[in-house]
């Protein structure tokens, strides 16, 4: 098998497999304008969210760097950031901040006094980049150049079992293959922290395995007692679940344990923190630099992302529903090859073979908080 696909060769190395121009909302109040500039260009897509005004610490740091991260994705080809003005986040911060890796301008709507003003201008910068992309064609790269985001979703103990061992077998030959795996640790995995632990690269990574609960809660109260947290203790059924869903993981160590839109810097396998909504968690998968994802569920789900092709895998359900949102079925067929059929799949898509969920344009972006709104 040719463990080979075809992209697009950005500047700093990486590679798309999708060459988007993202026009980004950098707060609330912009977003309808950024929506409005997308929808006028050719190979522009809008990616709007409800954050940027009036933000403060962790959730302005969250916002700022998901930005950031989303305009540096390796399937953006450019990126164009849309300001109000007297936002907290605003355009020239980010400017400043983002890598210089691709084309990226900012615009404000105050400072070209109107929305009117702003979607013209907007359009014509983009245009511009939309004449760009025409002219480019994808290469061929080795599987090493992806990222490739691991998203398990609403899974039961019956699907556990039997989806686990290719998924598992799936991660491994990515890993061996010399690609990076982010595969999504959310409060699900959170119980198998301490077996996870024992694959950890380093100490750090196992420190963190060890001691993971306290990190994936949002800082909110559950229970107050002298100004500190308590946490509801694991029940035998949510670990079993936690234990089924660490087979997934495969078998090599773990190389980091990521934060919200932290980058892995070697190739391998990482876990990183993810929420438990799922666009949420595929719009950070996204701002860490994954330039696909695969979804792993019971069914097909009715949201991917925007920014990232997601490929929906899943056992065969005998009601059939939700199949036509299903890029592969798991059977009882020998696991080694289910695995390379999946493997060959990802690389069909990453050479521009449309997801389902693509072809259904079900994609959206949307920023997490990690701290309450009072």
């Amino acid at each position: 098998m040719d463990y080979s696909f075809e992209g697009y060769k950005r500047s700093d190395g990486s590679v798309g497999i999708r060459n988007h121009i993202g026009v980004i909302c950098t707060v609330v109040c912009s977003s309808v304008v950024a929506r409005e500039i997308s929808e006028k260009v050719p190979g522009a897509i809008p990616f709007v969210h409800g954050n940027g005004c009036a933000q403060l610490g962790d959730d302005f740091k969250l916002t700022k760097n998901m930005l950031m991260g989303i305009s540096a994705n390796p399937n953006l080809y450019s990126a164009l950031l849309v300001g109000l003005g007297c936002e907290t986040n605003q355009v020239s911060g980010l400017l400043k901040s983002i890598p210089k890796t691709k084309p990226v301008k900012g615009i404000g709507i105050q400072q070209l006094a109107g929305g009117e003003n702003t979607i013209k201008a907007g359009i014509e910068i983009a245009e511009q980049w939309s004449r760009e992309i025409v002219d480019q064609k994808r290469k061929r790269f080795p599987i090493s150049s992806l990222t490739v985001g691991i998203l398990p979703v609403d899974l039961d103990e019956a699907p556990l079992n039997q989806l686990a061992p290719v998924i598992g077998g799936v991660v491994d030959k990515l890993v061996e293959k010399n690609a990076k795996v982010l595969f999504g640790f959310s409060k699900t995995l959170e119980p198998a922290g301490e077996p996870l632990s024992e694959r950890a690269g380093n100490e750090n990574v196992r420190n963190r395995l060890q001691t993971i609960g306290e990190g994936l809660q949002r800082k909110r109260w559950k229970e107050v007692t002298n100004g500190s947290m308590a946490y509801a203790e694991f029940t035998e059924q949510e670990k079993a679940l936690s234990l089924l869903e660490a087979r997934m993981t495969g078998t090599h160590s773990i190389r980091s344990v990521l934060g919200y839109s932290e980058t892995p810097e070697e190739a391998g396998l990482h876990l990183i923190t993810v929420p438990n909504n799922i666009v949420e968690a595929l719009s950070n998968m996204a701002s860490s630099g994954c330039s696909l994802v695969i979804i792993v569920s019971s069914r097909g789900v009715l949201t991917g992302s925007i920014a990232l092709p997601c490929m929906t895998i899943a056992p065969k359900n005998p009601n059939e529903a939700f199949d036509e949102l299903i890029d592969y079925t798991v059977t009882t067929e020998e696991v080694s090859t289910q695995v390379e059929a999946i493997i060959a799949e990802l690389l069909e898509i990453c050479s521009g073979k449309q997801t389902s969920l693509e072809k259904l344009e079900l994609g959206e972006f949307s920023i997490p908080h990690v701290g309450t709104t009072f």
